[in-house]
């Protein structure tokens, strides 16, 4: 198995669609969203970010640094309409890669109906054509992409949008970390070998198991990211949760329950950070080990949780597509979504 993801043609000839470019891209979208310095005239108490699947994963992070990072309370709607609260000082960004998803459309309905300033961020699509015609604010990125591949363009410009109107410093503090993806993404490509490159390791690792990815409640994100990942790409299944919350209910599960030796706990750990629930997660690894329960332990590096969980998403990325290689599936296509969609026609 090895060999295989050592192997570029290998590799290539997998994943016939072209997952890893599109991958690789990640530090260059941030980049690129992130050079917009726009300034808004808006006036928001709280914020709302509507999206669905991939292009809901930047609204995680976002409410994450919000809720560290700005008195606004920040909440992501993975759904057909706005909280009943949401109103004239809500700033709604409306997230969607296609500019197509049915779920967002209602939302953005909704969003009209309840007078909310509002920014949509898309490639296109019948929402871009109703927002522009509508006068609305919209931010274009880049087409040609797979919704969940598009993160770096769709994160950044959501940063973007609350630093332009004064509410959190999210775009500065992500261009800091850049150098640092750069930097990590050079040990996760296919040409870094096993030794040093920690995506091939996890991934032999997790084939043909059920991970359960877990990760600090600020950097929950992270954890979500993974298991959506490697649903899609790897089109296995996969779930995820986050500390302290899983050691009141789901350690009890794991130790006390029947075993499943395809069950596999995966912890995403961060180097630093002042919050208690790294000395739980620790105390978990350690029991975990104590029950004989084998346990994949990710080191993330990064000075601030939202540093960190960008590690994490990017080494996840790449632990599901070696995934999808070590199962020789192509990692692009989804087919049973496309399956569902079309039933909905």
């Amino acid at each position: 198995m090895l060999a295989q993801l050592d192997d570029l043609a290998s590799l290539t000839r997998i994943d016939a669609s072209g997952m890893l470019d599109q991958m690789t891209s990640f530090p260059s979208q941030l980049t690129s969203s992130l050079s917009v310095d726009i300034r808004r005239d808006v006036e928001a108490e709280n914020v709302v970010v509507g999206g669905l699947g991939g292009s809901a994963m930047g609204g995680d992070v976002l409410a994450e640094y919000m809720a560290m990072n700005s008195s606004a309370p920040t909440f992501v709607v993975r759904d057909t309409t706005l909280p009943r609260w949401a109103d004239e000082r809500t700033l709604v960004i409306l997230i969607s890669y296609s500019g197509n998803t049915r779920e967002t459309a209602s939302m953005y309905a909704s969003a009209r109906e309840r007078g909310c300033p509002m920014v949509i961020i898309t490639s296109g699509g019948k929402l871009m054509d109703v927002a522009e015609r509508e006068g609305l604010d919209v931010v274009k990125v880049p087409p040609g992409y797979q919704p969940r591949a598009a993160l770096g363009h769709l994160l950044g410009s959501a940063a973007c949008i609350v630093e332009s109107v004064g509410l959190a410093p999210m775009a500065s503090d992500i261009r800091a970390f850049v150098p640092s993806l750069e930097t990590l993404m050079q040990d996760l490509l296919p040409s870094s070998p096993q030794a040093r490159n920690a995506a091939k390791r996890i991934a032999l690792r997790l084939l043909d198991t059920v991970p359960f990815v877990y990760a600090p409640r600020p950097m929950r994100s992270a954890a979500t990211r993974w298991q959506t990942q490697i649903n899609e790409n790897s089109k296995m299944l996969c779930l995820s949760g986050e500390v302290p919350e899983m050691d009141h209910n789901q350690i009890v599960g794991w130790i006390d329950g029947a075993r499943d030796g395809r069950n596999r706990p995966v912890m995403l750990l961060p180097r630093s950070g002042g919050y208690m629930a790294l000395d739980l997660m620790r105390a978990t690894i350690e029991l975990f080990d104590d029950h004989d329960i084998d346990t994949v332990v990710a080191d993330l590096e990064g000075a601030s949780p939202l540093e960190s969980a960008l590690h994490g998403i990017m080494l996840g990325d790449f632990v599901s597509y070696y995934l999808a290689i070590l199962r020789g599936v192509d990692p692009t296509p989804v087919p049973s979504i496309k399956e569902l969609k079309g039933r909905l026609v």
